[in-house]
């Protein structure tokens, strides 16, 4: 049997799905694989188009269902807008008593996928697609041959290997696990699935829950200066960096990030609202950045807008959410959105960064705060990467006074 490859996902670069799971499970077929996903018996029920877009709706773009269909020992389980497939408890839940999944996420807005492989209730191997280097679990080494050959480099040369468009490899990846190769056609037509009311509760906290922080991984000086800081410098220079970011950006006086910095200085730092001002800006710039524009009634993300109808075909995006009798969109105030060039995305992308950097800063954990923050700076080649201020930091971190 030939080995899979990167070029049987290369439909995935062209997909319109920004968002989604696929989890693959070995052994249980779909109402059991269903159950242990937290959707209840009574719930479970052939899932049309028309139900997925309107749970879509209902949820504001954080959708809550599971859609499954069954090839050879593996059932497939599907994830519009969710990521309930990746999380270690629905994983052991999955794979408990023998058994085995693997799970690629992709989330373009976050800019952070997900790989996971279990077995018998346990993480085997996982690693953001993006940056392979960094693995854990029981086993982080066992798929390195394969990783290797699909471009996944385990141990690159340079220091900071960061991958873009790592998705079909990563499905590959998955696909010589289970042997399934999972195609869009895969979910044509109703298929049986239903809303998660059981989630499989989260395990309760322990140990240090900023150990898998990628910034340790990348930049351990900078991590382990935060570390030694008292929690009203974590906070300092966490607001200093969000200063400086905007500054850098040109935002430094606008009115929103300049009242929520203020806020953090006088130590206001309730967990920030969807509604907040300070969260609206922030949609606005990603709206800027994706072309996922944002309803003017009623300031929720729009599912799945269109683009221009006068550009050439390829270059449009496909309304998901439409009314089959007229082909409308169904939502009244879908409208055909002007996605910003490559220039355009350019010039807005600081100022977004700026603006998460200020979100960071508010952060209640001043340790997260100052993590969140500085790891702009040490993140591969981003908009506000500064390895020598980064060291800068670090060094006035371990020197300042409390």
């Amino acid at each position: 049997m030939r080995k899979i490859t990167s070029a049987d996902y290369a439909w995935e670069n062209d997909w319109q799905m920004e968002i989604y799971t696929v989890t693959f499970v070995r052994d249980l077929d779909e109402r059991e694989t269903l159950r242990r996903f937290g959707v209840v018996d009574d719930n479970i029920h052939p899932v049309d188009d028309g139900e997925v877009v309107e749970r879509i709706e209902e949820t504001e773009g954080r959708y809550d269902t599971v859609l499954v269909t069954r090839s050879g020992d593996w059932t497939i389980a599907f994830e519009y807008d969710g990521w309930e497939g990746t999380r270690p408890e629905t994983l052991r839940e999955l794979t408990r008593d023998g058994g085995e999944a693997v799970s690629v996420m992709r989330h373009d807005y976050a800019a952070s996928h997900d790989f996971e492989h279990a077995v018998d209730g346990r993480i085997r191997t996982a690693f953001r697609p993006q940056a392979p280097q960094e693995r854990w679990g029981s086993h982080p080494d066992a798929l390195n041959e394969d990783m290797r050959e699909l471009g996944l480099e385990p141990e690159p040369d340079e220091e900071f290997q960061y991958l873009s468009d790592s998705i079909p490899a990563a499905l590959a990846l998955a696909s010589r696990i289970c042997g399934v190769l999972f195609t869009p056609a895969l979910l044509d037509g109703p298929l049986l699935g239903g809303v998660i009311t059981d989630q499989v509760p989260s395990d309760p906290p322990k140990g240090d829950p900023l150990a898998l922080h990628a910034l340790r991984a990348i930049d351990r000086r900078l991590a382990e200066a935060i570390d030694g800081a008292s929690p009203d410098l974590q906070r300092r220079a966490a607001i200093a960096e969000a200063r400086r970011q905007c500054g850098l950006a040109g935002v430094v006086g606008h009115p929103v990030l300049a009242e929520a910095l203020a806020r953090a200085e006088r130590g206001e730092t309730p967990p920030d609202g969807y509604d907040s001002p300070l969260a609206a800006l922030i949609r606005n710039y990603e709206s800027e950045l994706t072309g996922h524009p944002i309803d003017s009634a009623t300031g929720q993300w729009m599912t799945n807008p269109s683009a221009d109808p006068r550009r050439p075909s390829g270059e449009r995006r496909k309304i998901f959410s439409i009314d089959t009798a007229t082909g409308m969109p169904v939502c009244p105030s879908c409208r055909w959105h002007h996605r910003l060039g490559e220039e355009e995305r350019e010039a807005v992308r600081p100022r977004w960064q700026a603006a998460v950097a200020v979100r960071h800063a508010l952060s209640p954990d001043t340790r997260r705060a100052a993590y969140n923050t500085h790891f702009a700076l040490v993140y591969g080649d981003q908009v506000m990467a500064d390895r020598d201020h980064a060291a800068a930091v670090a060094a006035m971190l371990r020197t300042a006074p409390a």
